[in-house]
């Protein structure tokens, strides 16, 4: 299971929550098949979950399996440890509730127009940043300034042509076309507002918003500490009065540590670590592939559609006959996932009944690959890589091996977590595990998958394949201009069936994340909405910590 996850889901959606990430964030860390479930044998009736009277005070440790290069929404590269620690000391102006749609949360409301061209964001009243200074619609229009101009981000608020204040806590929005997922890109990293004196000093050590914790310390790839916000402006929230985030790469590593109780709880997207914990009765474990709402992750390879010799489509449809994607699943999945050759998972809508992927045949790679070598020196030369870990080192390996049964001449590398995002983001690369796509609407893979984020070669560009398909990208802006439900579903039919012929991504299957934690954690999965809905909770490795508390 390939998959290094430059969250595209992350870095502009959190629908999948998962993440685009719209907002902007991306990438996470590699993983191929993983399990799923949840305890059943834990002491905690349902995971993640109490209907015992919360207890204020006590602090968690919480093991992640990624660190950032930032706090800055404009700037910073977020994965689903990005996102996490957004919602631990930003808030987003909507929230994803459990039913898929995307509610306000730090907004009071956001309403269209009749035909979607214009909307209006209206901010709750008296909420305040860390630093005392007030949420209005002057510092929403500043932000919104700041993604606009941010050459990262730029390229996901694309279809907004103006922002004004309109009142003290009124923001109007106009787009270009109707954007019929506005609120859902809320949720993502454009949709986390941070106060004036921030955005001022592009300061991306340390945040300054809204949420439920502000910063203590944060030292990159040791720790982030945080502590509770006493003036939040959600009544008796949060309880905690303190979390650490440690980021711990290897997920053996950090499964030691949670059994160690060096941390209470945990991320992982390793299978084997899920299947190991989730029925001992010392813990207690969520995982997202059932539960997700819209899209879930996908694992995958990503191809760079502008670079030798991926930019051969006839050497990527090699690559993907010679990949036996089953024998993948059989020797990574632990015997809980099954291959999913679509951008979309299995009973969504928008899953054509054929997409024509193609399906292992080493015959025909094999075939493909002499019809090719002559246009690249004789010989098809390439190199696989993914982030730094033992596990999904040896996934590479296997996937190296089968498309060098089909003839090709394959490296594998491992790549620290920011080099890879950096690599994916300016096109440094030939073929990269990934991992992501997950979200509440399909257009908040719009700027994944468009060609007008392709960039050229070395330039930033959010499309990280920079795949180029007119048929593609006209199916993508019927999808996020259409409210028609049905029109929606033929045209990303349409989208899945394209990626099927062009082959920037070789699927794998879905992602599972797990979250897992010691009995004594309570509520790590029980967020609910200022109107008093469920929200959508853990899914595509991300969560919000603010109704998380420990018992005594």
């Amino acid at each position: 299971e390939p998959a290094d996850r430059y969250g595209r889901r992350t870095f502009l959606t959190r629908g999948a929550r998962t993440a685009a990430a719209v907002g902007l964030a991306g990438v996470g860390a590699p993983a191929i098949l993983e399990g799923c479930g949840t305890s059943t044998g834990a002491t905690v009736a349902t995971p993640g979950v109490s209907s015992l009277k919360p207890r204020s005070g006590g602090t968690v440790t919480i093991g992640v399996n990624s660190e950032i290069n930032g706090f800055l929404p404009s700037t910073s590269h977020w994965d689903n440890t990005g996102l996490t620690y957004a919602n631990t000391v930003f808030d987003s102006l909507t929230q994803v509730a459990a039913d898929g749609t995307a509610k306000p949360y730090l907004a009071q409301a956001v309403t269209p127009n009749p035909d979607k061209t214009v909307w209006t964001i209206t901010l709750r009243p008296n909420v305040m940043f860390h630093d005392g200074s007030p949420l209005n619609a002057d510092v929403i229009v500043a932000n919104f300034e700041a993604l606009r101009a941010s050459p990262l981000t730029a390229q996901a608020v694309t279809p907004i042509s103006g922002v004004a204040a309109t009142g003290p806590l009124e923001v109007t929005v106009t787009c270009k076309e109707p954007l019929v997922a506005f609120p859902h890109y809320l949720a993502t990293q454009v949709g986390y507002p941070v106060a004036l004196a921030q955005l001022e000093k592009n300061d991306t050590q340390h945040p300054i918003g809204t949420g439920p914790f502000s910063i203590v310390s944060w030292e990159p790839n040791d720790h982030f500490t945080v502590q509770r916000n006493p003036h939040y402006w959600r009544n008796n929230l949060p309880y905690l009065d303190s979390i650490t985030f440690k980021p711990i790469a290897s997920d053996n590593s950090r499964e030691a540590s949670l059994r160690s109780g060096t941390i209470d709880l945990m991320l992982t997207r390793d299978p084997h670590a899920i299947q190991g914990l989730r029925n001992n009765p010392g813990f207690q474990q969520i995982a997202d592939l059932h539960r997700s709402v819209g899209q879930t992750d996908s694992d995958f390879i990503i191809l760079n559609c502008a670079a030798e010799p991926t930019n051969d489509i006839t050497v990527r449809q090699a690559m993907a006959y010679a990949l036996n994607v089953d024998e993948l699943v059989r020797l990574f999945g632990a015997g809980v996932t099954t291959p999913n050759l679509s951008l979309f998972p299995p009973g969504s809508p928008y899953r054509p009944s054929d997409n024509g992927y193609p399906t292992y045949d080493l015959n025909k790679a094999k075939q493909l690959v002499a019809q090719a070598a002559p246009n690249h020196g004789g010989a098809i030369k390439l190199t696989l890589a993914t982030i730094t870990d033992p596990r999904l080192l040896t996934q590479i390996q296997a996937v190296s091996n089968m498309w060098e049964l089909a003839g090709m001449q394959v490296s594998v590398n491992t790549v620290l977590q920011v080099e890879f995002i950096d690599n994916l983001v300016t096109g440094a690369f030939q073929a990269y595990t990934d991992e992501m796509f997950g979200a509440s609407d399909p257009d908040l893979n719009y700027v994944w998958l468009s060609s007008t984020t392709a960039g050229g070669p070395g330039s930033i560009a959010l499309n990280f394949a920079r795949n180029k398909d007119d048929v593609l990208e006209a199916a993508l802006q019927e999808g996020r201009t259409q409210s028609d439900p049905a029109a929606r579903a033929a045209a990303y039919q349409t989208v899945d069936k394209q990626l099927a012929k062009d082959l920037p991504y070789l699927w794998v299957s879905r992602a599972t994340w797990s979250l897992t934690g010691s009995n004594a954690v309570m509520n790590f999965d029980n967020l609910t909405l200022p109107d008093g809905s469920r929200a959508q909770g853990f899914a595509g490795g991300i969560f919000t910590p603010t109704p998380m508390w420990r018992r005594a």
